[in-house]
């Protein structure tokens, strides 16, 4: 059976840039300076990882638990009130993967639960035979481990599955997983890195629906 596992912000659902937004309304509101840069830095990682870098850029000079807290309850007020924007192709690939009988995976650094949730409300939970979050292990993307917990429970070899990613870290850590990775630019571009670590850069996931159609695992 071939398999395909997503991340989610960024690739299924138009989140990043309402991320974006909250880090720049909470950080304005506390009087944190320079987050644009941490901001991209962070992008693709856990909670626990983006703690590490506002603790190496501000030392005990700003509260990120409190960051975090707030940040995620602008978030969710929007998401509320806007519901969850789903990437260009998002549906289109998924009902095309279930057709076709692929098994299909979720492999996110956001909380399970908070993944779990932003699927509920899109729709697109039953599409997914797996979901991991980034909460239920100790290393962060760009490491493999989120990836391999994922093929493992799909019960596929990571060499012949697929892994779809938007930012650095993401495709790292897919690539590191030995899986066959396509990359989706969202915030950030490709890079001369990202296009030697992918299998292939693509602009959207109806472009991807389209080269797995000529496209099949190893």
């Amino acid at each position: 059976m071939p398999a395909i596992v997503f991340d989610m912000d960024g690739v299924l659902i138009d989140s990043e840039r309402l991320v974006l937004r909250a880090w720049e309304h909470v950080g304005a509101e506390m009087g944190i300076p320079g987050l644009n840069d941490l901001f991209y830095r962070a992008i693709g990682t856990t909670h626990a990882h983006t703690a590490t870098l506002f603790a190496e850029a501000f030392g005990d000079s700003v509260d990120y638990i409190a960051f975090r807290d707030r940040v995620r309850e602008y978030f969710y007020n929007v998401l509320t009130v806007n519901g969850a924007p789903l990437k260009t192709g998002a549906r289109e690939l998924l009902d095309w993967l279930k057709a076709e009988g692929w098994a299909i995976g979720l492999a996110s650094s956001s909380r399970e639960a908070g993944v779990r949730l932003n699927m509920e409300r899109t729709g697109l939970i039953s599409y997914f035979d797996v979901l991991i979050g980034g909460d239920m292990l100790k290393a962060s993307k760009p490491a493999p481990d989120i990836y391999l917990r994922a093929c493992a429970e799909l019960g596929v070899a990571p060499a012949s599955a697929f892994a779809v990613e938007d930012s650095y870290n993401g495709v790292r850590a897919a690539h590191a997983a030995g899986m066959h990775t396509v990359m989706v630019p969202d915030m950030v571009p490709a890079t001369e890195e990202m296009r030697a670590l992918a299998e292939t850069v693509l602009p959207d996931l109806l472009h991807v629906r389209d080269w797995l159609k000529e496209k099949r695992p190893a």
